[in-house]
């Protein structure tokens, strides 16, 4: 994280001590701003500032922006003033401004803000030079030093409650402990394009052959299997080419299998073996640490007992629940005992151990809990302390300065963070990088690990480049679905897992404090839901208040003041520039209010004032917890919220809402008869409602308000419950992941990613279901979210995140890698950054896999064709039992069983396996189960994949084995094993699953259920308006039919406040379109049904490359009937003769549309390519021709069109 305000306090000291009282880092923060618009265009308004400040390139295109320099002064700025980068705060800070004396300000501004003027201030008139500077360089990075304790007895922090231990004096820092990266990552790394041979790589496999490391032969062989071809600037193919060319950003694609990890492999040891330092980002951290191992075989001297050339980049949020994993999988390979693990790889490397817990003066029966190591967390004794004292509230801000453990640089759970120090290549997952910080003993500069692999690397190799971003899409807008009719919900599942632990322990958990807090702050949560969802319920004009965009404690204080005070005064003309909604009803997580501000004051606008600070202060403290507030109206708004969450008595609860509401509207110009009755609209009659100051409006601002108290209690306690969650993890053996809504994006990274086109929001969302009950009551799912960013921007960053314009300095150069990375109009996987690259196999593995059979095996019940995808979920259980009970047992007089049937097409007796494909974990084990109860045939041959973190003897009723996910690519050593029931998603990637032939070791994989995410998924509208976000701005996507092409946003404006303003318009109506859309494939229409389509191309043709490893074909059995849903009614037993004659269409089926999207890229006469790029036709002919001939030789899907390559 870098400095925000160090700079500002330069400035400070060149002002006299009195004019300190003003707010000087506020002026010197607009001045800064005004300084840029003055370098880059003195004809822009100063109101333009906030543009340049949010990521996206209004001045590049408005032409401010036309060389380097200028670049790099804007990058300058965002990083000192992006809390600025939203028009709401810039203009308040420009009004502030504007009321600070004019002998300190550098600028004068005109009344309109519609221009700028130099002024020559009287003081601190030299502070030019600075302004010049600051936008010449980055600021420095926040400093994080600590002083490390030195032997003596200490303080520390354990299960809330302060205990001590003493260091003895063998245990104290000595000279050669201590390691640091220093300014190792300050290093410059290699500016010149890297060109590798690929011949040298082949010696590098040629050397690992050599090793004879076991399990790793045959690395030559892979090299030999290994066919680069690029793309030279204008050409419109890809040719052969004997050198891999690295050069700030290279977007390199490969056909699943087609060795992509193989080349990753040997370029990091050829990095190392030549002086570089490169970085590897796999999936997870199994992944790591099997690369990792295999990594450190290769280039470790046994003799030199250096074993730090290559280190694992690991988070310690998840430490233990990646031990508990590791565990668990080697207890399955028949290792029980927790004492036959210590010689497993990977222990090591995540070690909790902790050399201070016995060093305690109280000897503990229990070892310290992983997160009260006291790394950085000694304390100096205390005369008056007792031991085994717990802390009173603030006592643990009393206890003085913290100091480092001195023991960490011999720690066993930090070896591997003292290894990345000197470490050439860096193994790393998304998570890591982007979340852990630097440890303090290792760094004086506060950053993340993302910054500092970026800085020191020469190379940065990103695998699995499109779920990488899709991760990073979600880092930045995490969401989760509250409450959901079903079983789904995470509410319900956390509140029904808290009732149990309770139960199962007598209610223990709540001797301690902090489990008591999260307990009674889950419980104000379910309570303040339920009565959101009553009121939502049975309140059809409620919901239509409220919305079905999204909203928040602080957008429906919003509406309220709006109504109660409005900015037009009586008898006045309309404002000139009202305030739009998107500017009202963005996120409070950054905003300031300006409540009352207003191109004309109106008479009331102190009292709005005064009403909002008591509003602010509210929400800051909903339930009165710190206390009694001075101000009677925000401790009314407290009194009435508790008496909604508390009493039975509604009658009297509505009373006390009433009470706070009265004073609320004490001066309003509603009451009394200053504002006009509102017209009524054409053909209907006034409400009495509507009539400010009647009984009618007066109830339903009392039943407005009430919501809104409800909403401000529902957020605070939310936000307290995920603060407290990893505190009581273990009292209530919490699952860490399940808590989605603890991922809070970084503002580390808020000066490299643009912020969302929308504005960054914050809220709930409720979405009524589109059916009745048998009342005509209409419940909803409820979903919380927030979007702070366009988080795929910051993969296409990294080349910029290390370089450093003004010190010469240039970050690393980077290589994305996917199977599926081009996929075009896929709003989850296509990354925008042009293919230059593309990796082949040989002919042979190509004409093998090309073999790959796709085909149908619909299955009825009665005439009705089974479809498991979409189905409610009482009746999925149902569903599953017909499906295996069809597949499993002989049917129509035959002698063998479908499944039988689909072994036996397979030519290969060793890939006589099947790979049968289910939606969730769930479905997983049920179908396994069934299919092992389904007669002597199966019993005992079906394997059912489940969580690394699944304790398999918690299932007490399966009757089929589980397979970890960790454990799956040992799968066909399992010689009993002939089927594997898994979740889609579980396999999508990042296992190969080989027979003792290294080749794929399932030869058929048969889809029960069609994929498809939730319909109320929010992660598909985050993908989809930053996949519009990086397309538009960039030219790449369709043009709006309104504003048209973003270039046009911006020069048919007359200035960037302008077209920033329609453009953040036009990106809250896409986020509207793409957060109430019905996700379902039937009702999208015909783009957003391309977009799917390509979707969920990556996610099978990824699920089926498992099955084509080593150059095999696929036999590929799709079951669900809506993959092809009139095709199956077609094939119905009895089927009516006009339903027979009917084909399915793109409309209605996947496999058709699929089919369609690829069509016009292997169609030489095709015009309609949606790319408009020539190349993309050899390119995606390269990636899926063996998807598209099996799809075109299903007779369901249609006439094949395969067109022969050249």
């Amino acid at each position: 994280m870098r400095d925000l305000n160090g700079w500002t306090k330069r400035l400070e000291s060149m002002f006299l001590p009195a004019d300190r009282v003003h707010d000087l880092t506020l002026l010197a923060k607009v001045e800064l701003g005004l300084r840029l618009v003055e370098e880059l265009d003195r004809t822009q308004p100063p109101t333009a500032v906030w543009t340049l400040l949010g990521g996206y390139h209004f001045a590049r295109v408005g032409g401010l922006v036309d060389n380097p320099a200028a670049e790099w002064m804007v990058t300058c700025a965002r990083h000192r003033l992006w809390t600025l980068r939203r028009r709401r705060n810039w203009m308040h800070a420009l009004q502030r401004y504007v009321d600070l004396p004019d002998h300190l300000r550098r600028y004068g501004l005109d009344p309109a803000l519609t221009s700028f003027t130099p002024l020559k201030p009287s003081h601190a008139a030299d502070r030019d030079k600075l302004y010049e500077e600051e936008l010449r360089t980055l600021p420095p990075h926040a400093r994080q030093s600590i002083t490390l304790a030195k032997p003596g007895r200490y303080r520390l922090i354990a299960q809330r409650r302060i205990t001590t231990l003493t260091i003895p004096d063998e245990c104290g820092v000595r000279d050669d402990d201590r390691v640091r990266h220093g300014a190792a990552h300050r290093l410059a790394n290699v500016a010149d394009p890297l060109d590798i041979p690929l011949c040298e790589l082949g010696d590098v496999a040629d050397h690992i052959d050599g090793l004879g490391i076991p399990d790793e032969d045959n690395w030559r062989e892979r090299f030999d299997n290994l066919y680069l071809y690029l793309r030279g600037a204008g050409e419109s193919e890809f040719k052969q080419s004997g050198t891999l060319r690295l050069e700030r950003l290279l977007h390199l694609v490969g056909m699943v299998g087609a060795g992509k990890s193989t080349l990753m492999v040997l370029l990091a040891v050829w990095a190392a073996q030549n002086g570089l330092r490169i970085t590897l980002v796999v999936g997870d951290v199994a992944e790591q640490l099997r690369l990792t191992r295999l990594l450190r075989h290769i280039l470790d001297d046994p003799e030199d007992g250096d074993d730090t050339a290559v280190a694992p980049v690991l988070g310690t949020a998840t430490r233990q629940l990646h031990v508990e994993r590791l565990h668990r999988r080697v207890a399955a390979r028949g290792r029980p005992s927790i004492l036959q693990h210590s010689d497993e790889d990977g222990f090591d490397s995540l070690s909790t151990a902790c050399p201070a817990d016995p060093l305690r003066d109280v000897p503990s029966t229990a070892p310290l809990r992983f997160t009260d190591a006291p790394c950085t967390g000694l304390y100096d004794p205390s005369p008056e302390a007792t031991d085994d004292e717990e802390p009173d509230r603030g006592a643990l801000d009393g206890l003085g300065p913290a100091r480092g453990c001195p023991l960490w640089y011999r720690c066993p759970r930090h070896l591997e963070a003292r290894h990345l120090v000197t470490a050439k290549i860096w193994v790393a997952n998304p998570a890591s990088l982007l979340q852990s910080r630097v440890p303090r003993h290792l760094s004086v500069d506060r950053m993340r690990y993302l910054e500092l692999a970026c800085a020191r690397s020469d190379i940065v190799v990103v695998d699995e480049a499109d779920r990488v971003m899709a991760n990073l899409d979600i880092a930045f807008a995490p969401s989760a679905t509250l409450v959901v009719k079903g079983p789904d919900s995470w509410l319900d599942r956390v509140l029904t897992h808290k009732i149990g632990e309770l139960a199962r322990e007598g209610r223990v958990q709540l001797t301690d404090p902090v489990v008591a807090r999260w307990e009674m702050a889950l419980t104000v949560v379910g309570t303040a839901t339920n009565r959101l969802y009553e009121m939502l319920i049975k309140d059809e004009n409620l919901r239509e208040w409220v919305g079905i965009e999204y909203f928040s404690s602080w957008t429906l204080q919003e509406k309220l003041l709006h109504d109660w005070y409005p900015e037009q005064a009586p008898g006045s003309d309309p404002p000139a520039a009202p305030v739009e909604d998107w500017d009202r009803y963005e996120s409070d997580a950054d905003a300031v209010s300006d409540s009352g501000a207003g191109p004309a004051p109106t008479p009331w606008a102190a009292r709005k004032k005064y009403v909002a600070e008591a509003f602010d202060d509210f929400r800051d403290d909903p339930l009165g917890d710190r206390g009694i507030r001075s101000e009677q109206i925000t401790d009314a708004l407290t009194d009435a919220t508790k008496d909604l969450l508390q009493t039975v008595d509604s009658v009297g609860a509505r009373q006390r809402t009433r009470t706070a509401l009265e004073l609320l509207l004490e001066g309003p110009p509603a009451l009394g008869e200053r504002l006009p009755t509102p017209e009524a609209r054409e053909g209907a009659d006034i409400h009495a409602a509507e009539v400010p100051g009647s009984p009618e409006w007066y109830e339903r601002m009392v039943v407005r308000l009430e919501f809104a108290l409800l909403v401000a209690a529902l957020h605070h306690r939310l936000d307290q419950l995920t603060q407290l969650w990893p505190q009581v993890e273990s009292a209530l053996r919490l699952d860490r992941t399940d808590n989605e809504l603890v991922r809070r994006p970084l503002h580390d990274y808020a000066p490299i990613i643009p912020e969302s086109p929308m504005g960054n929001v914050l809220g709930f969302q409720y979405l009524p279901d589109q059916e009745e009950d048998h009342q005509g009551r209409v419940t909803g799912t409820l979903r919380f979210f927030r979007c702070e960013g366009v988080g795929r921007e910051l993969l296409l960053s990294l080349p910029e995140i290390g370089r450093d314009h003004h010190n010469g300095r240039h970050g690393p150069h980077v290589m994305l890698m996917s199977g599926t990375s081009w996929a075009g109009t896929s709003t989850k996987s296509h990354v925008i950054a042009p293919v230059r690259a593309v990796l082949g196999p040989k002919e042979e593995f190509l004409d093998a896999v090309k073999e790959t059979v796709f085909t149908t095996r619909f299955l009825y019940d009665g005439n009705r064709p089974l479809s498991l995808s979409g189905a409610p979920p009482g009746t999925k259980a149902d569903i599953l039992r017909k499906m295996v009970h069809q597949l499993a047992r002989p049917v129509d007089g035959r002698k063998f069983s479908p499944l039988d049937e689909e072994l036996a097409a397979v030519a290969d007796s060793d890939r006589r396996r099947v790979l049968l494909l289910v939606g969730s974990y769930k479905d997983a084990l049920e179908v396994a189960n069934l299919l092992d109860a389904a007669g002597n045939r199966w019993n005992g041959r079906v394997r059912a994949l489940v969580p690394d973190d699944q304790e398999l003897a918690a299932q007490p009723t399966s009757s089929a084995t589980g397979v970890r996910r960790g454990d799956v690519a040992d799968f066909a050593k399992d010689e009993d094993a002939e089927v594997l029931v898994a979740p889609l998603m579980a396999v999508e990637r990042g296992h190969n699953i080989l027979n003792v032939g290294k080749v794929a070791a399932f030869g058929v994989a048969i889809f029960l259920a069609r994929p498809h995410p939730r319909p109320d998924d929010l992660a598909m509208a985050v993908f989809a308006i930053n996949d519009w976000a990086t397309r538009y701005t960039r030219g790449l996507g369709r043009a709006d039919t309104e504003y048209g092409t973003f270039e046009d946003v911006v020069t048919k404006h007359d200035d960037l406040d302008l077209a920033g303003k329609a453009f953040r318009k036009l990106g809250r109506t896409q986020w509207n379109r793409v957060l109430h859309r019905r996700y379902v494939y039937t009702r999208l229409g015909k783009h957003d049904k391309q977009s799917f389509a390509w979707d969920h191309l990556v996610t099978m043709w990824q699920v089926i490359g498992r099955l084509v490893r080593g150059g095999v074909p696929a036999r590929v059995v799709f079951v669900d009937a809506k993959f092809a849903p009139r095709a199956a009614a077609a094939a119905a037993p009895n089927a009516d003769p006009k339903v027979r004659g009917q084909r399915d269409t793109a409309a209605s089926s996947l496999l058709v549309n699929l089919r369609e999207v690829l069509a016009p890229y292997f169609d030489p006469d095709s015009a309609g390519r949606p790319s408009g790029d020539p190349a993309d036709s050899d390119l995606v002919q390269r990636l899926y021709q063996p998807l598209y001939n099996a799809l075109c030789e299903m007779p369901e899907v249609g006439p094949p069109k395969r067109p022969t390559r050249s």
